[in-house]
């Protein structure tokens, strides 16, 4: 190969990359807008719940919640992934027929789940309910279990569209279920019903009404269900190990809720108080420290499709690249929100909640940013590339560590604890994925660690500078004192990280020219390559005119 046939090769690829990266960073702000909007109001909702329903009554529906979690992801949490992941390269490949075949797998195989657990659980209510602290969140768990049911069916609709990145769709039918949710709780309440019962019989309504609209934009767009018997074998043998891994992921929540009262009751503390204490850190604290990392999950949402495509693709560039820019950029964002969180802490607590518990785990458990972004990212890149077994036996290695550590602690166990054993299992978890993929695609980890490194050296005089703010503004209203010293928090990390060299400006507002000068060097080598061909092939008709004579 020539040298200049190897330069238009290479811009050809550095430019589809670009455009690949450029869509892909699209999608991810287009998803962050709607997410905000949904999360901004489940937010409000779990507010309105907290304070409604007291720290002890918060607390059972928290257990209730998490227990219904574990059994909705047993039942549904392999299937739209491994859907969108085998959609996208069908919709490469046009093949319709086989997109709707795999539709009709998940939902045979999601709703039948969703079935038997529903009559295990009712059929054995009494035993199972005896686990819980209360009997009253045995009672709300029976009323959530059609949600199963309606689950399986917005599963595999929602699988199909997440592979043909209909992202808009999705999230708008997402935007409905939050918003049918808290309109029926909001209405009810106030019409003097059980506020508990009412909040759990409106997660089945909900996703009821989420499944009717997934279902009918599917046949909107023209899908058909065909005969599902072919692909129940590829669909579950990769939608089983993405199950586990996400059971136990929830499991881990779910037996929290169970063994953390536990252990503070062998502390001294009432079954009552040891609700109040759960309920105001893991109910109340840990859903703000989800709320800033929404772009981060949005950036996984749509980097499963893309990054599977290129895998099976063998685009091996695209596939480091991707990787790459996705844990750096996640790091990023983790970190900038860790100083407000830390130093601000109890405030928020108060402000939001009215609570300084919640507050004041909110601050211990700020750098849990990091270790949750990581995990988040690195677990939906093991399952683009074919590692969900690997990325399952990461997260038990994590999770044993975590509820070792824990028990280990005995009658001396507090709260605190549960934050250092979370990000001591996820911290884990994400360093064993991370070698994995290493292995698999080669990627370096220099790209990011060297940011992290950066960041973790900021976040300290951030955090300084944002208490020490907080602390001067005495005078002013609680929600001023709160939203200055982050917006100077927030700022002061930016300019920081721009003179360090954390964030390149360029990449965003030079990227179009990078671009522009990659197409036009490619037009410019295709020119000398033809040029060159052309001087070659008239030398070659002088030598034979000069043979001839």
């Amino acid at each position: 190969m020539s040298k200049n046939s190897e330069r238009v090769s290479y811009f050809v690829k550095v430019t589809h990359i670009y455009n690949c990266m450029r869509k892909l960073l699209k999608a991810v702000f287009i998803i962050t807008g709607f997410t905000m909007i949904d999360r901004i109001l489940g937010f409000g909702f779990k507010i309105y719940l907290a304070r409604q329903l007291g720290e002890v009554n918060f607390g059972i529906y928290q257990v209730a919640l998490s227990t219904f979690f574990v059994l909705l992801t047993f039942t549904t949490s392999g299937i739209p992934l491994i859907v969108s992941k085998l959609t996208a390269i069908s919709k490469k490949n046009n093949d319709r027929k086989t997109e709707g075949a795999l539709v009709a797998a998940a939902l045979v195989s999601g709703v039948g789940v969703s079935l038997v657990i529903c009559a295990i659980f009712i059929l054995f209510q009494a035993p199972i309910g005896g686990i819980f602290a209360t009997a009253e969140s045995m009672n709300l768990l029976l009323l959530m279990l059609p949600a199963l049911i309606f689950s399986g069916v917005y599963a595999a609709f929602r699988g199909n569209m997440w592979g043909r990145r209909r992202y808009v769709t999705v999230s708008v039918i997402e935007l409905i279920e939050q918003v049918t949710r808290i309109a029926l709780v909001i209405l009810f309440a106030l019409m003097g019903f059980n506020l508990l019962r009412i909040t759990a019989i409106s997660m089945s309504v909900a996703l009821g009404v989420t499944a009717l609209c997934t279902a009918a934009a599917f046949f909107k767009d023209k899908g058909k269900l065909q005969n599902p018997k072919a692909q129940f074998k590829p669909l579950l043998k990769q939608a089983v190990p993405v199950t586990f891994i996400r059971a136990s992921n929830t499991l881990v929540g779910g037996l929290l809720s169970i063994v953390v009262p536990f252990l503070l009751t062998r502390t001294g503390l009432s079954t009552t108080e040891s609700l109040a204490v759960f309920g105001a850190s893991v109910g109340m604290a840990m859903p703000l420290l989800f709320l800033p990392l929404t772009v981060v999950g949005s950036l996984a949402y749509v980097l499963i499709p893309s990054l599977s495509a290129s895998y099976a693709a063998g685009d091996k560039k695209s596939v480091q690249t991707q990787i790459e820019s996705a844990i750096a950029f996640s790091v990023v964002v983790a970190s900038f929100f860790i100083p407000i969180f830390f130093a601000l802490g109890e405030p928020i607590g108060l402000f939001v909640y009215g609570n300084a518990s919640s507050g004041r785990f909110l601050s211990i458990s700020a750098w849990l940013l990091i270790p949750i972004a990581l995990e988040s990212i690195v677990s939906s890149m093991m399952n683009s590339i074919n590692l969900e077994k690997q990325s399952f036996f990461n997260y038990l290695i994590g999770a044993a560590l975590m509820f070792g550590m824990m028990f280990a602690t005995g009658s001396h166990f507090r709260i605190e604890f549960l934050s250092f054993g979370l990000g001591l299992a996820w911290t884990l978890s994400s360093i064993l994925d991370i070698i994995a993929i290493k292995k698999r695609t080669g990627i370096k980890i220099g790209t990011f660690l060297v940011p992290l490194i950066k960041c973790v050296a900021l976040i300290i005089p951030a955090a300084f500078i944002t208490r020490g703010l907080y602390s001067l503004l005495t005078a002013l209203p609680i929600v001023l004192r709160i939203m200055l010293p982050s917006i100077a928090s927030l700022s002061f990390f930016g300019g920081l990280s721009l003179v360090f060299g954390v964030l390149d400006l360029s990449l965003i507002f030079k990227g179009s020219k990078k671009r522009t000068h990659s197409v036009a060097q490619n037009r410019v080598d295709k020119k000398r390559a033809k040029l060159a061909k052309s001087v070659k092939n008239k030398q070659a008709v002088v030598q034979v005119r000069v043979r001839n004579s």
